[in-house]
């Protein structure tokens, strides 16, 4: 990957035109998201296509991903200063950055999936200790916490060097596994329900950890391309070389591990978690996310990385993007494909709480389709995620002279 060449990157960014109309852009899809939510509050979940058969929608799905991002981003950070990876060090801050805003937005696409928000506060008065649940909210809310601090002696100037790098190589010690535990929890809510045979499976807790290193990976790859692009971020091209063996590593045990849990479904071809297979495979109903996943999101960008003998930054930008496409799929044929089929898979099946002329008010298989109201406030939040990225790597530049944000 080439680096940027020239003068020395300055302490202030200026934003320039560009920059401007994309904050602009930014804030203004970040509040129509805030209305589009104001109303879903004024008119309640009617308004989302959530019903009682799929009752976790794109909120809970983003969730999921937006989890996972926060995750790889902490893993990839904690594992330069655990394992040496000294040419991963130049992103450390950018990986804690995108974990604190990502696990922050994560926590945010919860609000609009509650229908009394004001009464969240009950979760922490009455905890059910035995449900994986509550066990996410904990984690997440100290997840959030520990990346602002991890950041913030990232960032502290005027200590002494040994005693930062005592207190940073302590904390990428502890960062580690608490990104690892963080994502595993939120695959142990899918994978505990054992009504759902297609979550049920050990594989879960390793799938979701796995898409974590990988899309987290891919987030920072993102904006570390686009800071030395616009931002005047200098990249040694290790850090670039590193970035392609860790996102094609991770993409190809990703894609091993969904294949070994189809496989597995296939051979033992149990009806219910059949039924939803067969929905997601080639000629099913919901076969665009298998091409979105495999292809657009694993074989091109796999190909775009190991193929091609002269490495070129698009190729890692563009592969690093449709990563993120990919495992985005991979969240929606886990959630909402899972719910899919009702838990009573018996006729005349689940009422769907309505009756169209001409056609039954019962169905054997659910149905969702997302609103504009969760289309704008998922849109938002993502918005409000660049936003958070944007402004915080400006803040990064404006306390660090050297161009490398170590």
């Amino acid at each position: 990957m080439s680096t940027v060449e020239g003068t020395a990157p300055s302490t202030r960014i200026h934003l320039g035109r560009t920059g401007k109309i994309w904050i602009g852009a930014l804030g203004l899809v970040t509040l129509w998201a805030l209305a589009s939510w104001i109303y879903e509050l004024t008119q309640g979940l009617i308004v989302t296509g959530m019903r009682d058969e799929v009752s976790w929608g794109l909120y809970i799905t983003s969730f999921a991903f937006f989890v996972g991002l926060s995750a790889g981003g902490l893993i990839m950070a904690s594992a330069a200063e655990v394992f040496g990876v000294k040419s991963l060090r130049p992103l450390a801050r950018l990986g804690v950055l995108s974990a604190a805003a990502c696990v922050l937005v994560a926590a945010m696409e919860l609000i609009p999936d509650l229908g009394r928000p004001e009464r969240v506060w009950e979760l922490f008065r009455y905890p059910n200790w035995t449900s994986p649940m509550i066990w996410d909210v904990i984690i997440v809310t100290l997840y959030l916490v520990f990346a602002i601090v991890d950041l913030t002696l990232m960032t502290r100037r005027g200590r002494d060097p040994s005693r930062r790098a005592r207190s940073l190589r302590i904390m990428a010690y502890i960062g580690l596994p608490a990104a690892v535990l963080l994502h595993s929890i939120t695959a142990w809510i899918f994978g505990t329900q054992f009504s759902r045979p297609f979550w049920n499976t050990a594989l879960m807790a390793p799938l979701f950890v796995t898409s974590a290193i990988l899309s987290g990976t891919a987030l920072v790859a993102l904006v570390a391309l686009a800071a030395q692009r616009f931002g005047g971020l200098s990249l040694p091209q290790e850090t670039g070389s590193t970035l392609r063996k860790l996102i094609a590593t991770t993409l190809a045990v990703d894609l091993f591990l969904v294949a070994a849990d189809f496989i597995t479904i296939m051979w033992g071809n149990e009806p219910r978690d059949r039924a939803v297979l067969n929905m997601i495979l080639p000629g099913g109903s919901l076969q665009v996310l298998f091409w979105l996943e495999w292809v657009v999101g694993g074989l091109i960008p796999f190909l775009l990385i190991v193929a091609p003998r002269e490495r070129r930054t698009w190729h890692l930008g563009v592969a690093s993007a449709l990563v993120l496409v990919g495992v985005y799929a991979f969240r929606v044929e886990l959630v909402i494909g899972g719910l899919l089929k009702p838990i009573l898979w018996f006729p005349p099946g689940v009422s769907l709480g309505s009756t169209d002329i001409g056609s039954s008010s019962f169905q054997l298989t659910g149905s969702y389709h997302p609103t504009w109201v969760e289309y704008s406030i998922v849109a938002g939040l993502i918005a409000f995620l660049a936003l958070l990225l944007t402004v915080g790597y400006r803040w990064l530049k404006s306390i660090d002279a050297t161009g490398e944000l170590s």
